[in-house]
């Protein structure tokens, strides 16, 4: 058996990494900030072991903290993004935190996972691993699909009108959305102890799709109502999104993010040592919707 330990359970992939990560063969335990609040937000089923450490302020939990045996450790980025200041000092110091906390479990090897959109901001994060002389691989994923997830958020949001407005240039974009369910798959089956040590891997989905079809197959198992489309140009798109659809400040600046940095990325770094069958999209939207 694996035992690993997770941070970045405030953010949407370690919050259900919380509750999907742990198989039989792979223990789980969770550092969370304030589990009070998280109980409150969690919706799932928890199966992660989770423990109550802040790895900003420290403490006496922090300082008191012990585990033992762990194979390695799984850092999910933290902050809204890397390109603030204060955001990123905010996530090299919780990282140099957990790094610390691995150690005193005898493990020196930790996935930092991040998004696309962090991808030319990496450098300090680099730094920090390297001056810490700890074996680490930094993994960039492409944006997830699953229930909640930002697009889930957005999907459903649109879906209750009966009149869907939308600017060609979003509706036609296309990107390779990763199922959420399958980046935890995927965290388990690749082979982390000597392989991608020092290296930046890549994780993107299988099948390309434009965020339109991605949107019809979100309404063909959560509406039953047929949809009028208006064509709009891209001032009353964002007028219209965050006006009559009630989506919140944060998700549009999330999927703004997604918009400007989703690309095709190269998964044959990891393919070269490790094979993995993802999910079709079609099967995951029916099952994590």
């Amino acid at each position: 058996m694996k035992k690993v330990l997770i941070s970045g359970l405030n953010t949407y992939l370690g919050r259900r990494a919380s509750c999907y990560l742990q198989t039989k063969d792979f223990d789980v335990t969770g550092l969370v900030r304030n589990l009070s609040i998280f109980n409150k937000i969690v919706k799932e089923k928890v199966t992660a072991r989770l423990f109550e450490l802040d790895l900003l302020r420290k403490g006496p939990a922090y300082d008191n903290f012990q585990i033992s045996n762990v194979n390695f450790g799984i850092y999910f980025t933290q902050v809204p993004t890397l390109d603030n200041d204060i955001q990123l000092q905010l996530e090299l110091l919780g990282l140099r935190n957990f790094v610390e906390i691995c150690r005193r479990a005898g493990n020196n090897r930790v996935i930092y996972v991040a998004r696309l959109m962090d991808e030319h901001f990496l450098e300090p994060v680099r730094n920090l691993l390297e001056a810490l002389r700890v074996q680490y691989t930094i993994v960039v994923k492409s944006s997830v699909i699953g229930k909640e997830s930002v697009l889930n958020r957005i999907f459903s949001k649109l879906a209750k009108r009966q009149t869907i407005f939308y600017w060609n240039w979003v509706a036609s974009l296309k990107f390779h959305p990763l199922p959420l369910l399958d980046v935890y798959r995927w965290l388990r089956e690749m082979p982390w102890e000597g392989n991608f040590i020092s290296e930046v891997i890549y994780l993107g989905g299988h099948e390309e799709v434009t965020f339109r079809n991605l949107f019809y197959q979100f309404l063909n198992y959560t509406s039953d109502t047929q949809k009028r489309e208006i064509g709009v140009n891209k001032f009353f798109a964002k007028l219209l999104l965050s006006r009559f659809n009630d989506i919140n400040k944060e998700d549009i600046d999330e999927f703004r993010r997604v918009l400007y940095y989703e690309k095709n990325v190269d998964n044959s770094t990891w393919q070269k040592v490790q094979s993995f069958e993802f999910t079709p999209l079609k099967a995951y939207v029916s099952m994590d919707t």
